[in-house]
């Protein structure tokens, strides 16, 4: 049996673990501390969790006075560093939420701290657990493309699940890296898993396309106190979400945090449109893309080889134009629904029993392979890393468990990518490594 405690309280912090915590792992696991940086968000996590579970605001005071054996990390991304490191000076071993941390700094005085310490950091890359991601990586491990020679990835945020990076403390590149950190750590590890290889040198482009202040010249700070916010796609109104105004509205004047800041303002210096160049091993090379304001949701990649080309492809979210209304980003995140947005003309809502991946042969042909489609958490990953992280792992064929060298691979690619923008050439994450 051991302690957890969880730094950040959050939604994800909230409803990812504290509250799974409590409800299927009791067994193996006890949650004996919660703490945040705002009070309010302690007492709302105490009464969804239904526990008086002793609560903080001082990190260091938690683990003065209650036992612990693992910190969860769930916090703004930046300060993910200074609780990971803390927790491992105090003895205690670490479970951190993707993106590890946000800079080459941050990241080597982890990864210095995980030796000197000699504690142990997991990170939580949901998506790897994803049975549909699994499945890739078990067919190239197979070889059934041979030698690879290049890969393509797209990965597409909708007008729903895209612009709320721009509302929230995601939107500064000090917080969160920018999207080709916070987001896109998810898809360079998900690269580095299929190939088995680390990524050695980045090139990137990236600007602000679609949330620009020119859309909305006369938007106020916030939706809540905007004069244009009737006439507003993006207006949020987080009393209309019992969750969100419990997190959030109620404990705004406790910590000037406000989650339905405008997407539009022009303090925001993240991009919403993204391109990577990335050179691995044997001279591989991925060509990837991030756009945050699509008409749909979801990814695909295709992995070129000497033998074929393996092609997979994921539906998320889609709006069809039989559902949408005047405005139908402002009620599309309560109607969007997962579709393959290939068919949203018939305004057939798809509820997936299977997703495919694609092997074309080099020299013609197609073979197919089904596998089930689970809808639950990141595409199923998130329950079976929840297993793994408080269960047993030592089953681990397809090398799911993640530590700090993966996460500190998945996040120099970003940091790479942002040196790349502003300096305009190569970056070489040799470079950015002190080891």
């Amino acid at each position: 049996m051991k302690n957890y405690c969880i730094v950040g309280l959050g939604s994800r912090g909230l409803y990812m673990y504290a509250q799974d915590l409590l409800s299927n792992y009791r067994d193996v696991a006890r949650l004996t501390g919660l703490c945040d940086i705002n009070a309010g968000r302690i007492e709302n996590a105490k009464q969804v969790l239904g526990e008086d579970i002793p609560g903080f605001t001082d990190f260091e005071e938690m683990l003065d006075k209650v036992p612990c054996d693992v910190v969860i990390v769930t916090t703004k991304d930046a300060a993910h560093d200074h609780y990971i490191i803390r927790a491992m000076e105090r003895g205690k071993d670490v479970i951190t939420e993707k993106p590890m941390t946000t800079t080459e700094e941050k990241c080597n005085a982890i990864l210095e701290a995980e030796r000197r310490t000699g504690r142990n950091v997991r990170v939580t890359f949901n998506y790897r657990y994803a049975p549909y991601k699994t499945q890739v990586k078990k067919l190239l491990r197979e070889g059934i493309i041979g030698e690879i020679h290049s890969v393509e990835f797209r990965w597409f945020l909708d007008t729903v699940h895209g612009a709320d990076y721009f509302r929230r403390w995601h939107a500064h590149k000090e917080n969160s890296g920018g999207l080709i950190v916070h987001k896109s750590t998810h898809h360079f590890d998900l690269i580095n898993w299929w190939l088995d290889l680390e990524p050695q040198e980045v090139a990137a482009m990236g600007a602000r396309k679609y949330y620009v202040p020119s859309r909305y010249p006369k938007h106020g700070e916030r939706c809540a106190t905007c004069e244009v916010a009737d006439g507003c796609e993006f207006y949020l109104d987080l009393g209309s979400d019992e969750k969100l105004k419990k997190l959030y509205k109620d404990n705004e004047q406790l910590d000037g945090y406000y989650r339905d800041r405008c997407v539009f303002s022009e303090d925001i210096d993240i991009e919403d449109t993204l391109s990577v160049i990335v050179r691995y091993p044997q001279q591989i090379q991925l060509t990837y893309g991030l756009t945050a304001a699509t008409s749909f949701e979801g990814w695909q990649v295709a992995f070129n080889g000497s033998k074929g080309r393996l092609e997979a492809f994921e539906p998320e979210y889609f709006v069809s134009q039989h559902e949408q209304t005047e405005f139908g980003r402002r009620s599309s995140m309560h109607i969007r629904q997962p579709m393959d947005w290939r068919h949203g003309e018939e305004g057939e809502i798809s509820r997936f029993d299977s997703l495919q991946i694609r092997f074309y042969p080099l020299f013609g042909g197609v073979q197919t392979f089904d596998v089930p489609y689970v809808q639950e958490g990141h595409g199923g990953g998130d329950r079976l890393l929840r297993d793994h992280l408080f269960r047993d792992a030592s089953y681990d064929p397809y090398g799911h468990v993640a530590g700090t060298r993966a996460g500190a691979m998945s996040i120099l690619v970003g940091v790479a990518a942002n040196k790349s923008m502003a300096e305009k050439q190569f970056v070489r994450i040799g470079d950015l490594l002190a080891e």
